[in-house]
């Protein structure tokens, strides 16, 4: 950092960005604790959000702990890598967070401990400051958890470790109560109330889990929001923050497709609960080591694992200030940026209302246009339709009005709640027209897509149907263009060639899968053909459906329409359902609409740019690169 570590971290503390109104109408309570609402969010970074910077990187270190000493300044632990010593408990003491002093392994004797011995292999130690004492916790090399006790005025003097605690026991962490009671936690969970002096235990070990009693209500089929039955999978550990305790502990869950190690945090009245349902605090940041910082604030360190695509960087320590949404979640301080790549820095363009699954055409006029899913979740028959922006320049979007009201529909939706998704706009120089793609949701009948074309050749319409009622059942209409005809991709796969009237198809219906057999993606389907290969995008959840997991855009080439695609692959994490496309300047665009817990922004409309430098790939370029 460009200043001390703590003048650095008070600098990047910024108040919280307002919430967003939840929408009036939700058809389906799936809908009511979205991951796209903004009260679940665990990222909305600040227009001048900074990415995190290393405060540590003399040594490759992973499972970092860091404390505040009570003199000042820092000390610093975790699992050695790589290179030089690598036994023991090694320690670095830093006055301002930018210079730090290798202690060295810490003079640790106790039952058993032979002092220098290369044999005693410690992983994922921690340290602990309360008053003048600093604490050790780390499992030996039989796995045994122990707790050595030094001096915090003299870290590199020696520590006396207690008796083997628990046996067993990895991630071993202590969390000292403002009484002075001790406890020891380690796993993903389990805790256990240290008799005094820390050498013993004054209970049976317990594990700590969310509060059963919230779940009374099962949540909707298909959706598994929240975690039942853990905070984390490892590093367990406990803050007190005025009357509530902290329980932390991280977790590797297939977010954007990659071993993104997270950090999740419930809260309770007492060291053992009830805990709430777990939250997503701290994306990429590996195991916890939260603590507060002398103006009050908490942090937590960023020590993200090498296998984390989306890290900023791997096995060395940075520091993520934390902050307090109005709602009291705690989550990453607004001032930050925790993920590389551009989507991470990126901004939504069209902020006046609420706007999914967006879809760009440059028109025929040199314009381009935008349409997308409006009212939150989908209008309502008979409110909305399908409504345009227009815009020169890709950065201002003006809006020009409804160009569809439910007319011309050819079909009885009868009593049933109906809401409009995903329109497309599409400009055929073919046809030297527009044409829009829609779909309608009915609650307890399933989804129909309709194809609507200009009759005036102009954006604005009016649009008449191009069959005499839906066009196909299922949903994400995408229409698409090549030199042998006109096709309409939709349902997470199928496409079919448009006859002249575009009315109906001429020929078979096919599925397009990867070479493993696998939908690129669930929904959301959209073509761009660059160079002679095509790239078929789709949406997907990776990790945990609709709580902590990811929207984002895959991907598969192919050097023909059919097929066979190459296996699927993400392209721009968050992504998910949106369009491809060039620009006026042979630039590759992708839009976004924000719909998880981790996208910088929710249910706006926003554009990433997307690399095909290689002939048969797609990628967002990486935070340095994207501008900001």
């Amino acid at each position: 950092m460009q200043k001390t570590l703590l003048s650095g971290v008070a600098a990047l503390i910024v108040p919280t960005l307002a919430f967003a109104a939840v929408p009036a109408k939700v058809a389906d309570d799936i809908f009511l604790d979205h991951p796209s609402m903004d009260r679940n969010a665990a990222v909305m970074p600040a227009a001048d959000a900074k990415p995190v910077k290393t405060v540590f990187d003399a040594r490759s270190i992973g499972d970092a702990s860091m404390a505040r000493l009570p003199g000042g300044g820092w000390i610093l632990t975790g699992t050695t890598l790589r290179n030089g010593d690598r036994h023991g408990v090694e320690l670095w003491t830093s006055p301002d967070g930018r210079n730090w002093k290798n202690l060295g392994p810490a003079r640790i004797t106790g039952p058993g401990i032979v002092p220098g011995d290369v044999a005693e292999r410690y992983i994922a130690p921690s340290v602990t400051v309360a008053k003048d004492r600093l604490y050790l916790a780390f499992a030996d090399k039989s796995g045994c958890a122990r707790i050595a006790t030094g001096s915090a005025a003299s870290p590199q003097g020696a520590f006396t470790a207690s008796p083997c605690l628990v046996d067993g026991a990895e991630d071993v962490s202590l969390f000292i109560d403002q009484d002075g009671t001790g406890y020891l936690l380690w796993g993903g969970g389990m805790i256990v109330k240290l008799a005094p002096g820390y050498a013993g235990l004054a209970e049976t070990p317990r594990f700590l889990k969310p509060d059963q009693a919230l779940f009374a209500k099962h949540p909707p089929v298909g959706k598994d929001w929240p975690v039942r039955t853990r905070v984390g999978r490892r590093g367990a550990m406990m803050l007190r923050d005025d009357d509530r305790y902290l329980l932390a502990a991280s977790e590797v869950t297939g977010r954007l497709r990659t071993a993104t190690e997270d950090v999740f945090v419930a809260e309770g009245p007492t060291p053992y609960g009830p805990f709430s349902m777990r939250m997503l605090v701290a994306p990429h940041a590996g195991k916890p080591s939260i603590f507060r910082l002398d103006d009050g604030t908490l942090a937590t360190v960023y020590n993200p694992r090498c296998e984390d695509d989306f890290a900023l960087f791997c096995e060395q320590v940075g520091l993520l200030p934390l902050e307090r949404a109005p709602d009291g979640r705690l989550r990453q301080a607004a001032s930050v940026i925790t993920e590389d790549s551009a989507v991470a820095s990126r901004h939504p363009l069209v902020t006046s209302e609420t706007i999914r699954d967006p879809s760009v055409t440059l028109g025929g006029d040199g314009n381009y246009y935008l349409a997308g899913t409006l009212g939150g979740f989908g209008k309502q028959r008979p409110d909305g339709g399908v409504k345009l922006w227009r815009s020169a320049d890709l950065e201002h979007w003006e809006d020009i009005g409804f160009v569809f009201h439910w007319e011309g529909m050819g079909y009885d939706f009868k009593d049933h709640v109906a809401e409009l998704w995903a329109p497309e706009i599409h400009w055929s120089a073919r046809d030297k027209t527009y044409y829009l793609a829609f779909s309608v949701m009915e609650r307890g009948v399933g989804g129909k897509t309709w194809l609507y074309r200009s009759t005036s050749g102009k954006p604005e319409g009016p649009y008449a149907n191009t069959a005499k009622s839906f066009l196909v059942e299922g949903i994400d209409g995408f229409p698409f263009e090549d030199e042998d005809g006109f096709y309409l991709l939709w349902g997470g796969g199928r496409i079919g060639k448009l006859n002249a009237a575009r009315g109906g198809f001429d020929g078979p219906v096919r599925k397009l899968v990867d070479v493993d057999g696998d939908a690129v993606g669930y929904e959301g389907n959209a073509l761009i053909k660059v160079g002679g290969v095509y790239f078929l995008t789709g949406a997907e959840w990776n990790g945990p459906l609709r709580t902590d997991g990811t929207y984002d855009m895959m991907y598969a080439s192919s050097k023909t329409l059919m097929g066979p695609y190459s296996q699927r692959r993400i392209g721009a994490p968050h992504g998910g359902h949106g369009t491809p496309f060039r620009d006026k300047e042979g630039r590759y665009w992708y839009t976004m609409f924000g719909n998880d817990v981790t996208a910088p922004w929710r249910m706006h409309f926003g554009l990433v740019p997307i690399d095909i430098g290689d002939p048969e790939a797609i990628g967002v370029p990486r935070l340095e690169a994207s501008g900001k």
